[in-house]
């Protein structure tokens, strides 16, 4: 199966990459492809036109493959610019795009107790303007994410490695069936 990893950030100690480059791990039988959206040009309908190759690889890389998995922080209540710009490109053509009936699925991160409820929320009313197919599963949040991870930007707490983990073989699940019923 082929999976797209999304991070909502690129720093240094980015804790999403952390937790996309942990599934990879859990997961190795699947093949993966891990984007770096912040090399993107913000979307704009004169580039739309004749979009930068970049953004063409981009979206075969979508078309390709069987789910999105994408991981990211909350920034104001909200999605980070770079992975909103990311899904505005790959929306293209409205309600005909690439997206349209792929699965994803949705992890947020954050040190706070909510562990980006508001950007989990937004995402999914983006997706669901893309007619993408979300994983319909209990929201996977992961709170507290500095003690979950090291320095060395390793899971390092069990009870969020054996989460990411049922999430993700749930999502599997979810794929293969999504494929039973087309």
């Amino acid at each position: 199966m082929k999976l797209i990893l999304l991070s909502g950030s690129f720093h240094s100690k980015s804790r999403s990459c952390a937790l996309l480059n942990a599934v990879q791990a859990y997961f190795p039988e699947h093949e993966y492809s891990f984007p770096k959206l912040d090399a993107m040009p913000f979307y704009c309908e004169d580039l739309a036109k004749i979009k930068p190759e970049n953004i063409q690889h981009f979206i075969h890389e979508i078309e390709s493959a069987d789910g999105l998995v994408i991981c990211t922080p909350e920034y104001n209540h909200s999605i980070p610019a770079v992975l909103k710009n990311a899904i505005d490109w790959a929306s293209r053509p409205a309600f005909n795009s690439v997206l349209r009936n792929k699965p994803v699925t949705i992890i947020t991160q954050a040190n706070s107790p909510v562990g980006g409820a508001r950007a989990q929320a937004h995402i999914k009313l983006v997706f669901d303007s893309t007619l993408s197919s979300i994983h319909p599963v209990h929201e996977m949040m992961i709170t507290g994410v500095d003690k979950a991870i090291d320095s060395q930007l390793k899971v390092v707490d069990q009870k969020v490695e054996q989460r990411l983990k049922r999430h993700m073989a749930h999502f599997v699940e979810f794929i293969e069936g999504q494929r039973g019923t087309k």
